[in-house]
Order: C-alpha cells, then structure tokens, then sequence
C-alpha cells in the first residue's frame, strides 16, 4: 500500500526530528558503542606496541676544533669561526646528512630504516677547552647496535666537516661507548589520544544510527 497523500517520508522525517535529542534508551546505546569502541582500539594499540621491537639510543659528545697544521694566524681565525658558532653550524649540518646512515647501518647490524639521528649544539663545555660541542644521538635496535652507529656516523663526518668547513678537526669528548639505554615509547599519549578517537568513531557511529531510527520510528506513529 501507498502512503497516504501527505504523509511524511522517512527521509523528511529524519530531517523534522534532526534537531530532537535522542530519548535515554539510545543515549545509553551511544555511550555504551563509545566505550566498547574505545576499549577495543586500546586494547589493539597496547598488543601493537607489546609486539614492536625495542630501539635503543645511544648518545656521545664531539669537541670541534681547529685542525693540526695550522698556522698561528690561521689557529686564532678557526678559534674566531668556532666561538661565534659559524663552524658549529656548518659542523652540524654535516652531521645530520643521510649519506652516513647506510655505513651507520651496517654498523648496527640492521636497515637504514632501523636507524634514527639526531644532532645538536651542544649546552656545555664538559672538556674544559675553548671549543664547541655537539651532541650526536642514535637509535637502533640493539644497544651495541646503537653505540657503533654513533661511532660511525663521527668517523665518517669527521673529514667531511674539515673540507666543508674548512681548518677543523672533530676530537670525540663523551665516547659513545656504554650509553645506550632502552628509548621510552610514548605508550600513554598514545592510548589517551586512541581511547579518544575510537570513542568518537564509535559514538558518533551509534549516534547517527541512534537518531535515524528513532526519526524513523516516529515517521511510522
């Protein structure tokens, strides 16, 4: 049978009762589809992470320099250079180059992929000398692993700096030897920011279906 004349449609109701709030039933409904959404994301995410492979980091302290054979003149201009940061900031550059990670990774024993660096003025003078330090760290995913990363990136950037640069050498203060340590995952921001994004695909989901059928319902009274 036909509807009769002028009787709302489904679809004209949906859009009448739009604007309705949903009645408790299907507010409990929603609440509870946000919740069970939001445990099984939580759930899921904690087993991913369980699962991954631990990286380690390693870290080590580098002292620029002026580099041997200069002469007295050239010395105080390299001195000039390192202490206004400009070498630094070429040294750090050199540094952070991807060229170096695939003899990094077969350092490590693992994939280019496997091996994160970071490279960064350094903060303080731990060697007491007149000089510039940059911090150098690597992850891997074993810690000799890591340590052997950071020691290949310095062999191979060393002479790098010294003809990008120009007069410097690069002299390891802090060895990376015996620094590795587990990195931290950040497994809370992680779960809060997955409870809350599968809360709102599952709520608003349910809601949406919630508020159809009860449009629905009410077409049909």
């Amino acid at each position: 049978m036909s509807a009769p004349t002028g009787a709302p449609t489904a679809e004209q109701a949906a859009g009448r009762w739009g604007r309705v709030p949903l009645s408790r039933r299907s507010r409990i409904v929603v609440a509870i589809a946000a919740l069970a959404t939001a445990v099984v994301a939580a759930v899921a995410t904690m087993v991913l992470l369980g699962s991954s492979r631990p990286l380690y980091t390693a870290s080590a302290t580098v002292a620029l320099v002026p580099a041997p054979g200069l002469t007295a003149d050239q010395q105080s201009n390299a001195w000039k250079d390192i202490t206004n940061g400009r070498a630094t900031s070429v040294a750090v550059v050199v540094l952070r180059q991807t060229q170096w990670l695939t003899a990094a990774a077969q350092a490590a024993g693992t994939t280019p992929d496997r091996i994160e660096v970071d490279v960064a003025p350094g903060t303080a003078s731990a060697t007491g000398l007149n000089t510039a330090l940059i911090d150098i760290g690597a992850s891997a995913p074993s810690p000799s692993g890591a340590e052997a990363a950071v020691a290949s990136i310095i062999q191979q950037a060393g002479p790098a700096i010294n003809t990008t640069a120009g007069g410097y050498a690069v002299q390891v203060a802090d060895s990376p030897d015996g620094t590795a340590v587990p990195t931290p995952k950040p497994r809370n921001e992680i779960l809060i920011i997955v409870l809350l994004a599968g809360a709102g695909v599952g709520g608003g989901l349910a809601w949406t279906r919630m508020r159809r059928r009860e449009a629905q319902a009410r077409a049909a009274a």
